[in-house]
């Protein structure tokens, strides 16, 4: 479970910003929404709201940013396009960049802060959160690492290994990231680093330029999986009856060694039984090739339809709106989240939605008491704004301060009635997090 996230002097973050799912006090609606995590208490949902351009897609960008770099290993890896800074304060120039994350894991809290330029670590620090006290794991300055006695000898494990760190200090270079080397590297002598480090790895963020892709493959092979899509898809309207998957064999004597699916049948082949997607960017179909049993398989994604004479129809994907199309590709998303224990992040959850489809996306998982799993998104549909669905510290406003700073704050900061209408109160600017623009008879429009 993500417990909260900071960030400091990158994007439209100035000084330090949290986003949290920590419940409040003062709100008792929902109970089944807590999550038990340790000595602490997460929530399972999330919404962010604000304008255009006050910075909330921005915090999902760090979020995805922290997981580019543990996968990068070395900031030399990234494409930076250009420096991360705040750039509306000469300050933020010579200051690093900051990004945070509290978590829960494998039945532990970690808390793990790296500050950074655009060539170099400046500082790293992984610590084990307590009810008591906090136990440091490691700490980095610039190009330092120290592995804290304290943990050692809480893993019962020698507190000299002062050979042992001059070797990591002569390895790990400036543009090295701590937690991917020590994570990855030395998994058998320091598995609490690494159950960190592939935590961070394996956070879902789902940005609006990206698509679920392994979907044949997950209806092929999983059937709960696929009874789950059957069941909700018909429920939309959206003329769907069902989706199914077309698996054929495919040739590899007839595949030219110069063609994309040459590039995606090798890659399948290195990670057999695992699907690679076929690329079809003017057709737009999901398809996978899947190695299973040796054999090279094409899975494609069909859609069923009814006609009148209650016939099947087969269509593929790409005849469905970009609308249909968006929510078949959330059904991971939803059956991770109900079933299993996953989070997903994502930036505009709603794009290209019907209101009352993702209303009802949203109250499926939030009616839900077996969901395991937590989705963080932001928005701008506002019939969500429904407490009916989300908790008051459950709903978070985005907006700029007169730094042109984005500042995050959670709806329960305002005392809010459990019978309050917080749709009209948000659109009517209680709340913030929304546009204010010049009123347009004076600018004679």
């Amino acid at each position: 479970m993500l417990l909260r996230f900071a960030a400091e002097n990158i994007m439209s973050f100035k000084d330090a910003v949290e986003f949290n799912t920590f419940p409040s006090s003062k709100t008792h609606s929902h109970e089944w929404h807590k999550i038990p995590c340790g000595h602490a208490t997460a929530l399972r949902m999330s919404a962010i709201y604000g304008a255009n351009g006050a910075g909330k897609s921005n915090l999902l960008k760090c979020i995805s940013l922290l997981r580019a770099i543990m996968h990068a290993d070395k900031l030399s890896n990234l494409s930076f396009t250009d420096d991360l800074f705040f750039r509306l304060d000469d300050k933020g120039r010579t200051n690093p960049s900051e990004l945070a994350i509290e978590f829960f894991a494998s039945g532990q809290i970690f808390y793990y802060h790296i500050a950074f330029t655009r060539k170099e670590i400046v500082s790293e620090e992984l610590i084990l959160s307590k009810k008591t006290k906090d136990v440091t794991i490691f700490s980095r300055k610039n190009n330092n690492v120290e592995i804290s006695a304290d943990f050692l000898n809480s893993m019962g494990k020698a507190a000299s290994v002062d050979v042992f760190l001059d070797g990591i200090n002569r390895l790990l270079r400036p543009d090295m990231v701590a937690l991917s080397f020590l994570g990855y590297y030395y998994q058998n002598e320091l598995p609490v680093v690494s159950v960190a480090y592939y935590w961070i790895m394996n956070l879902e963020v789902v940005l609006p330029s990206m698509g679920v892709k392994n979907l044949p493959h997950l209806i092929d092979t999983n059937l709960e999986f696929a009874e789950l899509v059957n069941t909700i898809v018909p429920e939309l309207k959206t003329g769907i009856t069902r989706l199914q998957v077309k698996k054929e064999k495919l040739n590899e004597e007839e595949i030219h060694p110069n063609s994309i699916f040459y590039e995606v049948l090798t890659e399948a082949k290195q990670d057999p039984g695992f699907p690679a997607v076929v690329p079809y960017a003017k057709t737009g179909e999901i398809s996978n090739v899947v190695i299973e049993n040796g054999t090279p398989y094409l899975k494609t994604l069909e859609v069923i339809h009814t006609d009148s004479n209650g016939k099947d129809i087969e269509m593929a994907i790409n005849q469905e709106s970009d609308g249909t199309r968006r929510l078949i590709e959330y059904m991971p998303l939803l059956y991770a989240v109900l079933k299993n224990n996953k989070i997903f992040i994502v930036d505009e959850i709603e794009r290209s939605i019907h209101p009352i489809m993702i209303k009802t996306l949203m109250s499926k998982i939030s009616e839900s008491k077996d969901a395991r799993g937590q989705i963080i998104f932001t928005t701008h549909e506002s019939c969500l704004l429904d407490q009916s669905i989300f908790r008051p510290d459950e709903i978070w406003f985005a907006q700029k301060d007169v730094d042109q700073a984005t500042q995050l704050y959670p709806l329960s900061d305002y005392n809010v009635h459990n019978t309050a209408n917080i749709e009209n109160g948000y659109l009517n600017g209680r709340y913030g997090g929304i546009p204010f623009l010049s009123n347009l008879s004076d600018l004679k429009w």
